[in-house]
């Protein structure tokens, strides 16, 4: 089932693991390039989001089939600790309608934000999970998830890193990532091979065209 409403929204409900064992320098580093890459997909996403209890962040998104997109952005970047200690994230993601009454992410309603809050309380640490609400619901979007889950939990900090300006920068020749972290091209093939990514990129790709109801 295709969402056809066009009142669908994406919630991100995410916790950051083991946020309380960091340093106050860390810690501090952490949450400056979290909200530097948050404000930046705000307008790249037109996205609203909210940081709550420290370590926890919600993000709703009114573009269905561009969140898995962003929420992996958000986790690559902070996994590869680029411009911060790196750190792992537990994501929850939900499509469904929500209740747009509330100018604050933390108290509004709706199947979306309920699905997401529900699902990252019983995920565990690290876990990246999609739930759906009543008019869109894909099976074999939620089992290749597990699959995704899998691979990113297994990447080593450079792989994290490679892999975001891979599908940060839309999945550009290998070339033009090696020009800018300035590495040989055969570098980034070997750490783009190991990471995953043509799966990666299958898989966002046919998330996206689900969610637009292609190919159906």
């Amino acid at each position: 089932m295709t969402p056809t409403n066009s009142s669908l929204y994406a919630v991100l409900t995410t916790d950051i693991v083991h946020s309380t064992k960091l340093g106050s320098d860390d810690y501090s580093a952490v949450m400056k390039a979290l909200k530097a890459i948050l404000i930046s997909h705000q307008e790249r996403y037109q996205s609203q989001f909210e940081i709550f209890r420290g370590d926890s962040f919600q993000v709703l998104y009114p573009k269905v089939d561009e969140a898995m997109k962003a929420s992996l952005s958000l986790r690559l970047y902070l996994q590869s600790g680029v411009d911060c200690p790196a750190v792992k994230l537990t994501q929850s993601i939900a499509i469904g309608t929500v209740d747009k009454g509330s100018e604050s992410l933390g108290s509004s309603l709706g199947e979306a934000f309920v699905l997401s809050g529900r699902s990252l309380d019983d995920a565990s640490r690290g876990d990246l999970t999609l739930s759906f609400g009543r008019d869109f619901v894909n099976r074999d979007l939620t089992v290749s998830t597990l699959f995704l889950q899998h691979l990113l939990n297994g990447l080593t900090k450079k792989q994290a890193e490679v892999l975001f300006y891979y599908i940060d920068f839309g999945y550009p020749e290998h070339q033009f990532i090696a020009d800018y972290m300035k590495q040989s091209r055969q570098n980034i093939t070997a750490h783009l091979k190991r990471s995953g990514a043509e799966l990666v990129k299958t898989y966002l790709l046919a998330y996206k065209n689900t969610c637009l109801g292609e190919g159906q």
